[in-house]
């Protein structure tokens, strides 16, 4: 629901946030669906390209409208292809992109009238709808947008209308495997199965939504749809094995993804591995098993990783008769490429080379040149990121542009071999890796943070400033990347912004010395001796074996007129620099 009203200086439009009502865009696609079409009729065609990629996953009534000009294979694989889920802040980047779209929109239409954003019902809004939100009322003055909350409760809004799923219900079951059906209508379907007391159709709609979710990397909303669909599993799944596991898979990510370990661990170890007897699907559920304890658990156990990734060798070795001779090799390859990383864990990295490499070569034996395109970019990225471990950085390069050839639009790759260029010196090859990444994928603060690096050491220190600004834009509680600005700064004369990053990243973090050392200097020439002095003391209280920072507070005292504490820290340096 969007409700516009108007006055000379405002405009109010008021967005219904409820995710059992719109789904996980809820109230941010009919703002965003207003500027995308408002720009389209103005003809600001550079804008919509521009920000192409957050707008095709987020308008689905214009997607066919705006094509992915840059799909990585993570973005088109589907089903037994899609061997890598997209990263959790993927979907910030989305978040990212959307309100640079509407700031974009904002000053397109050169408007002085502000726009009054009124959330109704926002704690009923999932993750992304909420997270959108903040940032929209952090970003959104800059730009004449401001967010209120409205006071409307759930209850006196009107009730989802469930007559399209009633429609689509009509159509027959069909309609449960056709997830742009289902990406369209589950909020409806939902409702409209709950209002009839049917638990069950309820669960098995929010089975294949959180199926949908978990596939379009919005995990959190993926996860909101666990519990539902875990009460009624045994029933869904019935003694079908293979639906079970597949079920359970996407349970997992969901639970795994929203903080739910514990949950997971035992949906896999109590509710299905007492179920399953074929051998394909306990390779499976020990690779997952090994993956828990290798990546996910908080206390890391690769003993118990060991034990299960090998148990998955075993079990994958003797499904040659259940899978055919292409599907062995994916799998078999696939747990390998899990043993890899363990045995880089394990520091064993040639073994982990040996394992990618044998995996290559038999995926190039037993499948076509275009199947699992992405499978053999991830055996190439693995083993990129294990020879730059070794410092062999040609041949990770090499690995990297093998991975770049077959998934160019692979933002990270691009990134990622980036920071191996600027960590060798090579810098205007950085530079241009990072700008590929940039232009492939909705913005992130990490890529704009490593070209305000680059250009440091290049003495670009405007390009710098700038790259440092766009981060912190999009993520202002770095506090890494206020020091390094700040650092910038001070080249460029711009004592006063200076210090401001300083105190914001002293505010974010108290105990960073070096920042107290840094804000203490500039203190000191500003003479503002009483503050530089606290900024010296809480240093050496932080670090007191270092003479340097006794030094330093001497001058302090010096300067205060205190000269029996400036001898005192000239005595305690001497002493620290003679034992």
């Amino acid at each position: 629901m969007t409700k516009s009203e108007s006055s000379e200086s405002t405009q109010r439009c008021t967005l219904d946030m409820r995710f059992a009502r719109g789904g996980v865009w809820a109230g941010v696609e009919d703002l965003v669906g207003r500027a995308y079409e408002e720009l389209r009729d103005r003809g600001a065609d550079a804008i919509i390209d521009r920000h192409a990629y957050e707008l095709h996953f987020v308008l689905r009534a214009h997607r066919q409208a705006i094509p992915l000009a840059y799909a990585s294979l993570t973005d088109t694989a589907s089903g037994l292809e899609k061997t890598r889920n997209y990263p959790l802040d993927r979907a910030y980047r989305i978040v990212h992109g959307l309100i640079d779209f509407l700031i974009a929109w904002r000053r397109e239409i050169e408007t002085e009238t502000e726009l009054v954003v009124v959330a109704l019902c926002p704690d009923a809004a999932q993750h992304l709808s909420q997270r959108f939100l903040v940032e929209l009322a952090r970003r959104g003055p800059n730009a004449g947008i401001r967010v209120e909350h409205g006071t409307t409760s759930a209850q006196t809004l009107p009730p989802v209308d469930t007559s399209a799923a009633e429609a689509v219900i009509a159509s027959g079951p069909a309609h449960l495997l056709d997830m742009d059906v289902i990406e369209a209508h589950h909020p409806a379907l939902i409702a409209h199965h709950l209002r009839r007391g049917d638990e069950t159709a309820a669960a098995r709609v929010a089975l294949r939504a959180l199926c949908l979710y978990n596939h379009l990397g919005f995990y959190h909303e993926a996860g909101s749809f666990a519990d539902r669909v875990m009460a009624h599993l045994d029933t869904l799944a019935g003694d079908d094995q293979e639906a079970r596991w597949n079920y359970v898979g996407n349970l997992f990510q969901g639970l795994v993804m929203t903080g739910r370990l514990d949950a997971a661990r035992a949906l896999v170890e109590d509710a299905t591995a007492p179920r399953l007897t074929r051998p394909d699907l306990r390779a499976k559920m020990h690779y997952l098993m090994g993956m828990v304890h290798l990546r996910y658990a908080a206390q890391k156990d690769v003993d118990q990783a060991e034990r299960h990734l090998l148990a998955a060798r075993q079990a994958i070795a003797l499904a040659q008769e259940v899978l055919g001779a292409a599907d062995h090799a994916f799998y078999s390859v696939f747990i390998d490429n899990g043993l890899a990383f363990l045995r880089v864990r394990q520091g064993r990295p040639q073994e982990a080379i040996d394992l990618c490499t044998s995996g290559l070569e038999l995926l190039s034996r037993a499948l076509s040149e275009d199947a699992h395109r992405l499978h053999r970019s991830v055996l190439h990225y693995n083993t990129a990121q294990v020879h730059a471990m070794l410092g062999n950085l040609e041949e990770a390069l090499r690995f990297y542009d093998l991975s770049i050839e077959m998934d160019p639009y692979y933002s990270e790759y691009h990134n990622e071999s980036g920071n191996l260029l600027l960590r060798a010196g090579r810098l205007e090859g950085a530079i241009a890796r990072y700008s590929e990444a940039v232009r492939y994928s909705a913005p992130y603060p990490e890529v704009f943070h490593n070209i305000g690096v680059c250009m440091a050491r290049m003495g670009a220190f405007e390009q710098a400033s700038a790259a440092f600004d766009r981060s912190l834009e999009l993520d202002p509680n770095q506090v890494d990347v206020l020091l390094m600005r700040a650092e910038v700064l001070e080249s460029l004369g711009a004592s006063d912004r200076q210090l401001q990053d300083l105190d914001a990243a002293l505010l974010l973090d108290p105990n960073r010395p070096e920042a107290r050392v840094n804000r203490a200097v500039l203190l000191f020439d500003r003479q503002e001796y009483v503050r530089a002095l606290a900024d010296m003391d809480r240093a050496i209280e932080m670090l007191p074996m270092e003479p340097d920072l006794y030094i330093s507070r001497s001058e302090v005292h010096r300067a205060m007129g205190f000269e029996a504490l400036m001898a005192q820290d000239i005595e305690a340096a001497s002493h620290l620099r003679a034992a």
